[in-house]
């Protein structure tokens, strides 16, 4: 760690990898630093010369704009091209979370370096810190085009799914009660469903980070998937009311019985 002045940190060797910097992010940093609020180190590789900025371009620019003159930088040794790897995955957990297109900017400058361009999608994925179908849809439009066809399929049984669910529970005719059938899922069923959903979700999650336009569409079918597992719990809780209720008539019937008796 060491305190440099903004001249002894170089941002022009092309590990800068978002496609554009917030400015309104670069406004709200420097708002919170005037006010004192403490931010993370700038991380750079040092050749032992130069430090080449890698890491939090964000808050460089706004410690610039409150004014400041030097800033904690979090070093390590390291050449240009050091840097520039290092930052092809950088924000990954942390800062600003990287845009679609931000994602994309990394994996096509990886594949445009010489040192990375015949390594295989999953060594670029670990570079640029992205699903390997990412890097395949990128580097080979074939992929692309069947992990849309995917997609669509993925689409299509989830749409099925909600239709079933909402076919259930629009149905206004009481339900006729069988006290000779088991009703409901078991634990075991409802496990197992609740895991298949889980996968469903991951699988989709995958696609859609493979393709742009998809990603717009992201947020609404979470919405969805939300709105659809609450209603499965829904219909297992009234299922599990239902399973009571028809033991406690099976139970009142076998009284009965018993008294007429």
């Amino acid at each position: 760690m060491k305190v440099l002045k903004f001249s002894q940190i170089r941002i022009d060797g092309g590990t800068q990898m978002r496609v554009s910097i917030n400015q309104d992010k670069v406004a709200e940093y420097a708002e919170k630093m005037r006010e004192n609020a403490k931010f993370p180190p700038l991380k750079a590789t040092f050749d032992g010369t130069v430090y080449w900025l890698y890491d939090g371009f964000h808050r460089y620019f706004a410690a610039q704009a409150a004014g400041a003159t030097t800033i904690e930088v979090d070093y390590k040794p390291g050449t240009m091209e050091d840097a520039q790897d290092l930052a092809l995955g950088a924000n990954d957990d942390h800062g600003l979370p990287r845009s679609i297109e931000d994602k994309r900017k990394s994996v096509e400058t990886a594949l445009e370096m010489e040192r990375h361009k015949n390594k295989s999608d999953r060594e670029i994925a670990k570079l640029c810190k992205v699903s390997a179908s990412f890097v395949g849809s990128i580097r080979r439009p074939e992929v692309k085009e069947r992990q849309q066809k995917n997609l669509a399929k993925h689409v299509e049984k989830m749409a099925k799914q909600d239709e079933a669910v909402v076919n259930y529970t629009s149905d206004d005719a009481e339900p006729k009660v069988e006290l000779t059938q088991d009703y409901g899922p078991d634990e075991q069923e409802l496990k197992a469903n609740e895991l298949a959903q889980q996968a469903d979700l991951e699988a989709m999650n995958k696609l859609l980070e493979s393709d742009d336009a998809l990603a717009t569409a992201h947020a609404e079918v979470k919405r969805l998937n939300h709105l659809v597992s609450q209603l499965q719990v829904r219909i297992s809780v009234l299922m599990r009311e239902k399973n009571a209720a028809i033991d406690m008539v099976k139970e009142y019937q076998a009284k009965e019985k018993k008294a007429k008796k």
